[in-house]
Parts: structure tokens; C-alpha cells; sequence
């Protein structure tokens, strides 16, 4: 009789209208949150998988930017004068209009 008192333990626990027995109204309603829950697991891991491609890329573009520093370091050891960013050029001044002579 233990085993058949935990049996009904535990299908009370989907008992939801509380009137002591399990019938098909109980199985709808365990039915329709478990679909709710599916559906956040699925939102939740959607955003998940989203953030993991904004992270990736932003790793690659990093790695990127490595791999062409690292060809500065080679030349840096060979002796060869830096080559950082070019120098901006100044802006050219506007020469004034000219005067008219009469």
C-alpha cells in the first residue's frame, strides 16, 4: 500500500481543479504549460544564439586586427622605420579673391 499511496502522491500533483482525481481537463492544463514553457526555452535560446554570433564576430574581427599588427612586429625586429597611421594632410587654405583694378 506504500507504493500505491506514493503513486497517487505524485498524480496529485496534476490534479489542478483540486477535486481529487485526474481527468482531462487536468491533462489540458498540464499540456498548455508545458507548450508555454517550450515556448520561452525557445525565445530564451534564440536571444542565446544571437549574442553568441554578435560575440563571434566581434571576436574574429579582433583576431583579425592581431594577424595584421603582428606583420609590424616582424618589421619592427628587421629595423625598418614604424608605419602607423599616415599623417592627415592640413587643410588648404582659401586664398582670398582677388582685387579688382580699375
Amino acid at each position: 500500500m506504500k507504493l500505491w499511496s506514493k503513486i497517487k502522491e505524485f498524480f496529485g500533483f496534476f490534479d489542478y481543479n483540486g477535486d481529487g482525481k485526474v481527468g482531462i481537463e487536468d491533462a489540458k492544463a498540464v499540456a498548455k504549460d508545458a507548450q508555454d514553457k517550450v515556448a520561452e526555452v525557445k525565445t530564451e535560446a534564440k536571444r542565446r544564439v544571437r549574442r553568441v554570433k554578435e560575440e563571434i564576430s566581434d571576436v574574429a574581427e579582433a583576431a583579425k586586427e592581431v594577424a595584421e599588427q603582428a606583420g609590424d612586429v616582424v618589421d619592427a625586429v628587421k629595423g625598418k622605420p614604424r608605419r602607423g597611421r599616415p599623417p592627415k594632410k592640413a587643410p588648404a587654405k582659401k586664398k582670398a579673391p582677388a582685387k579688382k583694378t580699375k
